[in-house]
């Protein structure tokens, strides 16, 4: 099934698929991730939800994540999530601090040497003069674009103000307000001069739907761009890949595995430009968790394990390969072991840990099936037969 055409027996509601609303599992033991670095994959809004989500589920992790989210907001207008953040991280030093103080005096009053290596280092502190300056600047530049907006309409063409209406909406969201960047993407619109401008809404539509979770959203964006692409021929080849991965985030967000797992096997690698919102190391788990969960043998074998296509996304995450292989081959303990050897790392990423329980039973089910032998159809007649002989050896005994 395709993104964007589902029957109604697929349908289901949208509920609790933003990673901030829902109750997970603590991450006590992260994998071995240099946040750093995992940090620096995304950009913008994906940057910040993951970091975020990332503090709220892994206590080890939840001061360098924090510290880290608040040195990227502060490349934004919000500064009412930097008030946030600021507070969090606050709190979380003093408790962390407050902890080894107890640690501390517990291990004196044993007579043991105090520990060293720990340097207290205090909240941090707050910029007043970045959140006045932040502000001031954020008001004067919307006054600005508004003015420019209205002298555009009035005086240029229609280019013009479509990138006067794409600027206002950039500035929204870097504002974090969602719902005035998707108004102002959707006006372009209207003064859109060329396919290529009416694309890149539907594109900025998407990406906004994304961050806000409004997935029946995404998908009918979605559709709503293949539709207009197919009128062209230079955009039909090229436009309905590039919104694969949109697809199987949107369909995954709704709990619809199977299609999502479709949809991201069909993403192609040498064009894949969704990365600020989903690493290429990302979709790899993506697909196979949600392949393993719901994809029949031989789907697994010619579509997932022996694509030629997706081998790259597997080659940047080796053990979601193993975990498929493994599996295929019958070698169900060796799959159980990798399945928790990923658990921890799955668990941190903010689109998949909504779903990671729920896949992972999906898959121990099918692991589960697949240790007990299944009798052949013939093999069963065969044993009926016996059965019935046998009582009615047994009848005529007793006769």
């Amino acid at each position: 099934m395709i993104a964007g055409s589902f029957g109604m027996k697929d349908r289901k509601e949208d509920v609790g698929s933003d990673a901030t609303t829902s109750v997970f599992p603590t991450v006590a033991q992260p994998s071995s991730i240099h946040l750093p670095t995992y940090a620096n994959r995304y950009t913008d809004i994906p940057r910040l939800n993951r970091l975020k989500f990332i503090a709220k589920v892994c206590p080890k992790l939840r001061v360098p994540a924090l510290e880290l989210a608040i040195s990227h907001v502060k490349t934004t207008y919000n500064v009412k999530l930097y008030d946030e953040l600021y507070k969090t991280l606050s709190a979380a030093i003093d408790k962390k601090e407050a902890q080894m103080d107890m640690d501390e005096a517990s291990i004196n009053s044993k007579g043991n040497a105090s520990q060293a290596g720990y340097i207290k280092k205090g909240p941090v502190p707050y910029d007043a003069y970045w959140v006045e300056d932040n502000t001031m600047e954020s008001t004067l530049l919307q006054q600005e674009l508004d003015a420019e907006l209205n002298y555009k309409k009035a005086n240029s063409g229609s280019a013009k103000v479509r990138r006067i209406l794409e600027e206002i909406g950039d500035y929204h969201l870097k504002r974090h307000n969602l719902k005035m960047a998707v108004k102002y993407y959707g006006r372009a619109r209207p003064y859109s001069t060329n396919s290529d401008n009416v694309i890149n809404m539907f594109r900025n539509l998407i990406r906004v739907s994304i961050y806000m979770a409004n997935w029946w959203h995404v998908l009918t964006y979605i559709e709503d761009a293949k539709k207009y692409a197919f009128g062209f021929d230079n955009l039909s080849q090229k436009v309905p890949p590039r919104l694969n991965c949109a697809a199987g985030l949107a369909n995954m967000g709704l709990k619809i595995y199977k299609t999502a797992a479709h949809c991201f096997l069909l993403i192609p690698f040498d064009r894949y430009d969704f990365d600020n919102i989903v690493a290429p190391e990302d979709v790899s788990y993506y697909a196979g968790l949600c392949a393993l969960a719901t994809l029949d043998q031989e789907m697994l074998d010619l579509g997932v394990i022996n694509s030629e296509g997706f081998r790259p996304f597997f080659q940047l995450s080796p053990l979601v390969l193993s975990l498929l292989t493994t599996f295929h081959a019958g070698d169900l303990d060796h799959c159980l072991l990798l399945l928790h050897q990923i658990e921890d790392h799955v668990r941190l990423d903010y689109y998949l840990a909504p779903h990671v329980d729920t896949l992972f039973d999906m898959i121990k089910v099918r692991i589960q099936k697949k240790r007990v032998p299944v009798v052949p159809p013939a093999a069963k007649t065969t044993q009926r037969f016996r059965v019935i002989n046998e009582r009615t050896k047994y009848s005529h005994e007793m006769n």
